[in-house]
């Protein structure tokens, strides 16, 4: 038996892992507790996540479509077929009729995300799309528009904090990460309050945090931007706190201006929630010692999500809870994102062709992928990339991509499975397991709250003739004659060359890959040096390290920057909401929000995870709703309704509730899908309903143009039987 400690590769907290194998199998993964670092909130998902690699349903060969199967190919046959049908389209429509979609895995695989854009860059196209767009987009807006960089993440100082304000984040289930994260974060905010700091949740439901909270307020979704307006103009009024480096602050005249003229009054209508009780609330943050307001996911998915985090990031700044202890801080580790981030992530103006969109970090919603495939004219898309990714399910209106997807001249996968936005692929391309590949994966690690560095160890090999994600996409971008390296064609021929050898001497550091271009990024880092790096088996890292307060306002300064605090777009937006009536419509009493689940991953892990599991409850069966409200409409617990929105209709089984707020209902996400074997052309069924289908993808958030995954307002009524 052999011991690898290697680093999760689900989410940004990268837990420590200690893997045992034997003949190159996994026998079981467990925490790496030598990892100083991060292995506390190891999870189910990481306990499992050795299942998929020797799932019968899984791919381990190129399989190419013939007529209504698929038949296992070679690396070379499918390279060849994908640059000729690639380079035709470019040849005949130009460099946008190649379009992509990235998910979550592939962000967490630095060698597929790094080569998949050296693709994309040396097509040439811009029609780039990618998972964010359905629930992080928000936060890349407003960081773009407050500090010209869409990559500034602030971390949280919880080990001083004094007031914890939580709005629409529940981390006991997800964490304390979000574009960040925070080593046993949630356990250190129960410390902290163990010891008498505040803890206010904001939520509609009574979440498994706002069970434990100091006081939990249940605004209505999509509103949690009125209760921050109402919170900022308190505090602005009553002078209860003085901004910090008012000299790198711009705009501030503009949001007393605005905090003047709106109506608090009109704002707690908006989120029904008492005066009485915002006015406690502004009043305690802005006194207690210190303290952070983070808003996350929960809030990011409505069609007010940019309005609301921009107001957040405001509410923190006139209260001078940045760069402060028990605050919210800027962090330079193994990455200085404010550094390289224009760098690794190119500013892009380019515009959506069918809506006129501008793009989000890179990418464009989503939520415009169907009309951009279905549209005729220049630029439309004819062939497509998913890396990792299951659109059908996790965005919006998925019967709408799943047709667009039948139409497309070529459909190429790469992923582990065969999911269900992939039933129309021609090409079937395996997605390697983080347990199979040795990185590091610089970006995500650039994240932490502070300087942390490790590498993920192959704990087995992957399946025989199997390449690299990386590797595959290395090459077609070389069988098309595209440059990797922009403007440098010449290069093409001496990295072919190099990849011989690298093959010829099993020496593979001798060829352009993910190891050496990380090293490269890394190498001007004086505080991590990458000997070091690598000869550490658990890792290099304290997470209880004092924090270094000042490195934004000092990177600001040095890059002739300031802080807009009132960006024109979000002034305009927020002026036309404080005119918008608060009245609902009656006949869709109920507005959709989501909950996470501490055993899924929803869409991205099920095909493991599920092992066990049958509960209703945990397949995405259900709809939550207020037992009060239910009762009223003469609903009853376990009936089974339909929910009806303006885009679709799904049935479920009625749960009535006293943990959610009158007018919401609460439904699970990423379920109701199947998962293929297209070796013997089966399939199973996931369970549940794909609740996402009630989702219009044009009404989003104008801003981000995120769904309104929160907040999408339905019927619900009983299903009716025929005679």
């Amino acid at each position: 038996m052999k011991t690898c400690h290697t680093v999760c590769g689900i989410c940004e907290q990268g837990c420590g892992l200690t893997v045992t194998t034997d003949n190159n199998r996994v026998l079981k993964v467990e925490p790496d507790k030598d990892n100083p670092y991060s292995w506390r909130d190891y999870c189910i998902k990481g306990a499992k996540s050795h299942l998929s690699l020797r799932h019968p349903d899984r791919i381990t060969t190129p399989m190419k479509r013939v007529g209504d199967r698929y038949v296992a190919a070679s690396y070379d046959e499918a390279i060849a077929d994908i640059a000729t049908r690639f380079n035709r389209l470019v040849d005949e429509h130009g460099p946008n009729a190649i379009g992509s979609y990235t998910g979550n895995p592939n962000g967490f695989n630095f060698g597929s995300a790094l080569f998949h854009t050296m693709l994309l860059d040396a097509i040439g196209t811009e029609s780039r799309f990618w998972v964010g767009s359905v629930d992080q987009n928000a936060l890349h807006v407003v960081s773009d528009a407050m500090y010209g960089n869409a990559w500034v993440s602030l971390q949280a100082d919880i080990d001083h904090c004094d007031y914890f304000l939580l709005i629409g984040t529940n981390p006991q289930i997800s964490t304390m990460c979000w574009i960040g994260y925070s080593p046993d974060g949630w356990k250190r905010v129960l410390a902290r309050k163990a010891v008498g700091a505040e803890l206010v949740v904001v939520d509609p439901r009574r979440t498994e945090c706002a069970a434990k909270a100091s006081r939990h307020i249940a605004p209505l979704p999509e509103s949690d931007w009125a209760l921050v307006l109402a919170m900022i103009k308190l505090i602005l009024e009553n002078g209860w706190r003085n901004p910090q480096h008012a000299d790198l602050l711009e705009g501030l005249d503009t949001v007393r201006a605005i905090a003047a003229t709106a109506d608090l009054n009109q704002l707690s209508a908006c989120c029904d929630v008492p005066l009485s009780e915002i006015e406690t609330l502004a009043r305690d943050f802005a006194r207690a010692p210190s303290a952070m307001a983070i808003a996350r996911t929960g809030v990011s998915q409505g069609r007010n999500g940019v309005l609301a985090l921009w107001l957040v990031q405001v509410l923190n700044y006139i209260t001078g809870r940045v760069e402060t202890e028990g605050g919210l801080y800027y962090v330079s580790g193994v990455l200085d994102l404010l550094d390289v981030g224009d760098t690794l992530f190119p500013h892009s103006d380019a515009i959506s062709r069918v809506r006129g969109n501008k793009n989000v970090a890179g990418a464009h919603s989503l939520a415009e992928l169907p009309d951009e495939i279905t549209t005729p004219g220049p630029g439309q898309i004819r062939a497509l990339i998913i890396n990792s990714g299951n659109p059908v399910v996790s965005g919006p209106d998925g019967n709408k991509l799943d047709a667009a997807l039948a139409q497309l001249d070529c459909l190429v996968v790469i992923d582990q499975f065969q999911r269900e936005s992939h039933r129309h692929a021609d090409w079937l391309i395996p997605g390697d397991h983080f347990l199979e590949r040795t990185e590091i994966n610089p970006l995500i690690q650039a994240l932490s709250p502070s300087p942390r560095a490790q590498l993920s160890r192959a704990a087995v090999s992957p399946p025989t003739g199997m390449r690299y994600e990386w590797e595959f996409l290395r090459d077609l971008t070389l069988a098309m004659n595209k440059p990797l390296i922009p403007g440098k064609r010449w290069l093409n021929p001496l990295i072919a060359a190099s990849k011989r050898l690298a093959a010829w001497s099993g020496k593979p550091q001798l060829t352009l890959n993910p190891m050496l271009m990380a090293r490269m990024l890394i190498r001007d880092n004086p505080q991590l040096r990458w000997r070091d790096i690598v000869e550490a088996a658990h890792g290099i890292g304290d997470p209880a390290q004092r924090p270094e307060f000042g490195r934004l306002f000092g990177k600001l300064r040095e890059q002739n920057r300031r802080v807009d605090l009132a960006p024109a777009t979000f002034v305009d937006v927020l002026q036309q909401r404080l005119t918008e009536s608060t009245a609902r419509d009656p006949s869709q009493p109920f507005q959709l929000i989501s909950r996470r689940r501490m055993k899924m991953m929803n869409s991205w892990s099920i095909e493991t995870s599920m092992d066990g599991m049958h509960s209703r409850e945990m397949t995405g069966s259900t709809v939550e709703i207020n037992r009060q409200q239910g009762e009223t409409l003469h609903l009853f617990d376990g009936q089974k309704v339909t929910l009806r929105s303006a885009s679709g209709s799904i049935e479920a089984q009625l749960k009535l509730s006293d943990e959610v707020r009158s007018g919401v209902a609460v439904m699970e996400h990423g379920w109701g899908y199947r998962t293929f074997n297209p070796g013997r052309g089966s399939s199973r069924h996931h369970g549940g309903v794909n609740r996402n289908l009630l989702v219009s993808n044009a009404d989003v958030d104008p801003l981000s143009r995120v769904p309104r995954l929160n907040g999408t307002p339905v019927s619900i009524e009983p299903v009716t039987v025929s005679p």
